[in-house]
């Protein structure tokens, strides 16, 4: 697509229930996103700007016209350099693992890391049928799922095989249940009874992955709340009640803690706060 089919388009992001998601991010100010975790294979169309996926065994790079494919269950730091004059733009697809599945060779050897490529006319064009399809809602589910399909198999033709590269552990268990239900209080009464294990064995082999309950609940919460702000239009507040933060000044507190931005930079170029004056978060946040 050329620059100029973007310029009208605001962020948004399409659902297909139990299938995937088609979104159109735009990121004011550049930034980076630390120990960002793949809950669903994804692939991401950069349009405007840069973004770099970086891990200890990979650095790669996409500009405008290139895509990055992120595997499930990687961890990478994520930076989004805005264009000179502009932001940062990309579209993103995710695939549920239950459709990855079901359109994959499981002969093939499964991506363990996050792979950069061009795509080519024919996956543009097939790119293009799944955000249309997508975004008209009367579309009926087999049609979005042979769609969304088609750009699984065309990645594995790719030598990108979206299939875990291992089997789903107890932490990724974790993270899947509460990324169900973000606004519930999750206890470790209540995560154990759910995924059947005790407290006990619960908070041991967290602790033996290096984690808690605790850190996993925020670091879904966070990575929820970018991804909301960069394919939205919610107001700040809103995305804050969304990821089980009922006080948007504590929401914008913590987001900056977790990632060095405030919510607002993700809306509002650093060019313009400056022009404008800077407000604290809680204002920032309560006005949104």
């Amino acid at each position: 697509m050329s620059e100029d089919a973007f310029v009208r388009i605001a962020r948004f992001t399409h659902v297909a229930p139990a299938l995937g998601a088609h979104c159109f991010i735009i990121q004011a100010t550049s930034g980076a996103f630390r120990h960002l975790r793949a809950d669903q294979p994804g692939l991401i169309v950069v349009r405007r700007g840069c973004k770099r996926v970086s891990s200890d065994r990979t650095d790669l790079t996409a500009g405008p016209g290139e895509a990055i494919v992120l595997p499930i269950n990687g961890e990478w730091t994520v930076y989004n350099d805005i264009a000179t004059g502009g932001d940062y733009r990309a579209e993103a697809f995710m695939f549920s693992p239950e459709l990855v599945d079901a359109y994959t060779d499981p002969a093939r050897a499964p991506l363990r890391e996050a792979a950069v490529f061009q795509p080519d006319p024919a996956f543009e064009e097939a790119l293009q049928r799944v955000g249309q399809t997508l975004a008209n809602s009367t579309q009926p589910d087999t049609l979005c799922r042979h769609l969304l399909g088609e750009i699984i198999v065309r990645l594995d033709a790719l030598g990108m095989n979206l299939r875990p590269a291992a089997g789903v552990g107890l932490h990724d268990r974790v993270r899947a249940l509460i990324s169900r239900d973000l606004a519930t209080e999750w206890s470790a009464g209540r995560v154990s009874s759910a995924i059947g294990v005790s407290e006990a064995t619960l908070r041991r082999k967290l602790a033996t992955a290096g984690t808690s309950l605790t850190d996993i609940i925020a670091d879904v919460r966070m990575t929820r709340a970018a991804s909301l702000l960069q394919a939205t239009e919610l107001p700040i507040n809103r995305v804050a009640l969304e990821v089980g933060y009922e006080s948007a000044s504590k929401f914008a507190a913590r987001f900056r803690e977790r990632f060095g931005l405030a919510p607002r930079d993700i809306r509002v170029s650093a060019t313009e706060i400056a022009r404008h004056g800077a407000e604290d978060d809680r204002v920032g946040a309560a006005a949104e």
